[in-house]
């Protein structure tokens, strides 16, 4: 794994985005992608520029471990209900097989793990739109093992960067299965039972709802 430190950099000298776009000519939207690690790509004459108007060097503006930490989702089932009375829609069931690979680490290249619905999942007509998930380990021994052997002795840098990598892995495959969810249901009782304010409600929740994943060992910090 390997991410820049820009934001860290910054921080230590108290230096703004926008200072820094200003006084080097980088544009202020480059400079906080980067920040951010959200850019799949830097130029050299970005990371060039930055290094320079730092006055660091390159193996400071960036921090590596020697492993790869990937996700990977195939969601089984994941049924949504409707209560009529209520206008309500809700689930309490997934069923979903979750995996971490390890790239690195020797006799722990695979993980199982679980996905399931925690909190709940709600939709209702008061405009809750709500997906709450946790995540857990299927196997106690291998949870020690990654913990100790690898979690630990990462930069808590990386612990928010293998975090975002779960959430954007389970973010995509439980989008497909919620679009599908309330599209059916707006399908099926659209002519009788769902009533305006639930249906705009369900309209928004297509294109915008939260999404929480719980875990005891996976934290966005």
């Amino acid at each position: 794994m390997i991410r820049n430190r820009l934001a860290v950099l910054l921080a230590e000298r108290g230096l703004k985005i926008t200072r820094v776009a200003k006084d080097t000519g980088i544009s202020r939207n480059t400079i906080t992608a980067t920040a951010q690690n959200d850019s799949e790509m830097i130029r050299l004459e970005t990371i060039n520029t930055l290094c320079k108007y730092l006055s660091i060097t390159p193996c400071e503006f960036f921090e590596y471990e020697p492993l790869d930490i990937s996700f990977s989702l195939e969601v089984v089932s994941f049924p949504f209900k409707f209560n009529e009375a209520e206008q309500v829609l809700w689930s309490e069931e997934l069923k979903a097989d979750l995996f971490m690979d390890i790239d690195g680490v020797p006799n722990l290249e695979s993980v199982d793990l679980t996905c399931s619905v925690h909190n709940g999942v709600l939709f209702d007509s008061d405009g809750n739109k709500k997906v709450s998930l946790k995540v857990e380990f299927d196997d106690k021994k291998e949870e020690e093992l990654f913990l100790n052997e690898v979690y630990s002795k990462l930069k808590p840098s990386f612990h928010k960067e293998i975090y975002y990598s779960l959430y954007s892995t389970i973010e995509m495959e439980i989008n497909k299965k919620v679009h599908s969810n309330i599209t059916n249901c707006i399908n099926k009782h659209l002519d009788s039972f769902i009533h305006f304010s639930f249906l705009e409600v369900l309209s928004s929740a297509i294109e915008n709802y939260d999404l929480e994943i719980q875990s005891d060992v996976f934290k966005p910090f």
